[in-house]
């Protein structure tokens, strides 16, 4: 009987199920749906801004395209006020820190970028203001965990429950369940000329993390290994509300014997 049960639930579970990739999903990590493939660690060599509101970042082999509200959340990574100080002493000490980091759909050429920005507390209005105006897909936090900020334009870092001195902020941008940056995979045709005028003298170090749409053989073998989990679980749910009036039929029988 248990047998069966388990044919009869892997039979449901395949008859509902589909082998069509997922479509592209602006709002939904890529790991989540597509497959990783060999990762690597890349430099920022160049910002190009153009009039239409798109910002280029521009890397040894291809370029990143951010256009609209995407692009204005990059403003904090170009501001000259604490941007030269932090790539020069990038994770060399506790005061500045920036991992940029970029997931390349190499199926569709699309992009889509994450940043943790470490400051110290001085620059707190500066880091405002490169934010000003837009909806929040961030995180902000003074201090290493103290104290998390619900309103970053309005709450200062002295209204912080525990009373002591804060001195830096850590920005999340596009991580902790926040909306996600979006852009494109682009190779500007003048780029050489480009990085030649205006390579940044320290180059911005990321990591580039690389992903393409399943197969529909990963999709099957990702479905059938589901089903074949879902049929175990439902088997046994099954069989366990088949077989509890007769396990408690046989406990009311042996109960008096029991008793004696």
């Amino acid at each position: 009987m248990k047998k069966f049960i388990s044919l009869l639930c892997l039979l449901l579970v395949a008859c509902s199920s589909n082998n069509t990739p997922p479509a592209y999903d602006s709002t939904t990590p890529f790991y989540e749906y597509m497959t990783r493939l060999k990762g690597e660690e890349i430099l920022i060599r160049g910002i190009v801004k153009t009039p239409d509101n798109k910002t280029y970042l521009l890397s040894d082999n291809e370029d990143y395209e951010f256009s609209g509200i995407d692009a204005h959340y990059l403003q904090p990574l170009f501001q000259p006020e604490y941007m030269t100080k932090l790539l020069k002493s990038n994770r060399r000490d506790d005061k500045f820190y920036l991992a940029l980091s970029f997931d390349a759909d190499r199926s569709n050429n699309f992009v889509k970028i994450y940043y943790k920005l470490v400051l110290p507390m001085k620059y707190l209005n500066t880091l405002r203001q490169s934010l000003k105006g837009l909806e929040q897909r961030w995180r902000i936090i003074y201090d290493d965990g103290n104290c998390g900020v619900s309103d970053f334009f309005h709450q200062e870092p002295s209204e912080c429950k525990d009373n002591k001195p804060k001195t830096k902020i850590t920005l999340y941008m596009g991580w902790v369940e926040k909306p996600i940056i979006n852009g494109r995979i682009v190779k500007l045709n003048n780029r050489d000329e480009i990085l030649k005028k205006s390579s940044r003298s320290i180059p911005i170090p990321a990591y580039l993390d690389n992903y393409r749409l399943k197969t529909d053989e990963e999709i099957r073998s990702e479905k059938r290994d589901k089903m074949k989990e879902s049929a175990k679980y439902r088997a046994k749910e099954a069989f366990d509300i088949i077989t509890a009036p007769i396990y408690y039929l046989m406990l009311i029988g042996v109960g008096p014997v029991m008793g004696k």
